[in-house]
């Protein structure tokens, strides 16, 4: 999703007024927009691999465009109402726009609604909750302990945390690992890989193999 900019002013007004706010607004629609992306099924077309709604005062391009594999389509929205939005009607105004642009381009395209119409069900059935466990749990070497990383996808602030479990699944240790802006593009660096340096020390690595969060377990836990 993407506010475009309309105006036809300098670049100096662009990057001065229209950018901060773009940025925001493509941050905070990440948590429902990815919560979505994760249950959606693959899906294939004919021209198309991404699809693009822009939020717009007044529609001047009526219709689906595709160009270079992006399927855009306008809906009508007056950005600025967003701000003043708590994060639940963020999430909720979000999923809306979601669903106005994605079945505006259904109709058009003749594309089968259901499994759109399914990833939406599950997004509203976890209540716009957008939380996961990323990878699966890793096992110490004397398989005492299990550690994850689980991730919170807020609208305004992603964390992740470092969880140790103990062979009783019960939670022994949890440590924040890192804190970003809401966007997975933006936090995906972090998630290299997880590495038990011993029996009871895990390590977050990430992409380029730099220490992100330790964790050490006490035995006597």
């Amino acid at each position: 999703m993407d506010i475009p900019y309309s105006s036809m002013g300098t670049i100096e007004d662009y990057e001065a007024t229209w950018k901060p706010k773009r940025i925001q607004f493509r941050d905070h629609v990440r948590c429902v927009a990815s919560l979505f992306k994760r249950y959606f099924e693959k899906f294939k077309t004919s021209d198309s691999w991404k699809v693009l709604i822009e939020c717009v005062d007044e529609i001047t391009e009526p219709g689906v465009r595709v160009y270079s594999g992006v399927c855009t389509v306008q809906v009508q929205f007056h950005v600025d109402t967003f701000f003043s939005m708590n994060d639940l009607e963020k999430k909720e105004t979000t999923l809306d726009l979601m669903r106005k642009g994605i079945y505006t381009i259904i109709s058009e395209e003749g594309w089968n609604e259901a499994p759109f119409e399914k990833a939406f069900e599950q997004v509203m059935a976890v209540k716009l909750v957008n939380e996961w466990f990323w990878k699966k749990p890793l096992l110490s070497s004397d398989r005492k302990y299990k550690a994850s990383l689980y991730i919170v996808h807020e609208v305004t602030v992603v964390k992740a945390y470092l969880i140790i479990l103990n062979k009783n699944n019960r939670e022994v240790l949890r440590l924040e690992a890192f804190k970003e802006r809401p966007n997975e593009w933006n936090y995906a660096r972090y998630l290299g890989k997880l590495v038990w340096l011993s029996q009871n020390e895990v390590v977050l690595f990430n992409k380029n193999n730099e220490t992100v969060r330790k964790a050490t377990v006490s035995y006597e836990e």
